[in-house]
């Protein structure tokens, strides 16, 4: 069994800096996480994941829903008994050299039938 912790939507964003700036300063979020690789920003706030769009990107369509769960591995069991049908057949790790707060971020995603894509994630204490 499992349990949700809390969820987000993903969302590319024309200016991640202002974005960031006007959730910080105006309302009085605070980021969760952030992952910096060359190329790539997504920052985390509460309720959000955030990408800087690219040029062929729509910014504010939702791109995905998300629900961190406890425990991925019992999560993606569960629902495959259930016939939910995942992208990959692996659970997914964010590096945590590019994870900010160090972090140990698991995921999967999956098909929904309201036309999003889902995903289930997993945050975990940095490693000592």
């Amino acid at each position: 069994m499992f349990e949700i912790i809390d969820n987000h939507v993903s969302v590319d964003v024309a200016d991640l800096e202002a974005t960031r700036s006007y959730l910080e300063e105006h309302c009085g979020l605070s980021k969760l996480r952030e992952v910096n690789r060359p190329g790539l920003t997504i920052a985390w706030y509460p309720g959000l994941e955030l990408w800087q769009a690219t040029d062929d990107a729509a910014p504010g369509i939702v791109k995905h829903v998300a629900w961190q769960v406890d425990d991925i591995d019992a999560a993606v069991a569960d629902l495959k008994a259930k016939g939910v049908t995942f992208d990959t057949e692996e659970i997914q790790q964010i590096d945590v050299d590019v994870v900010d707060t160090g972090e140990i971020v698991r995921y999967i995603f999956f098909s929904t039938p309201v036309g999003l894509q889902g995903e289930l994630y997993e945050v975990k204490p940095p490693r000592d």
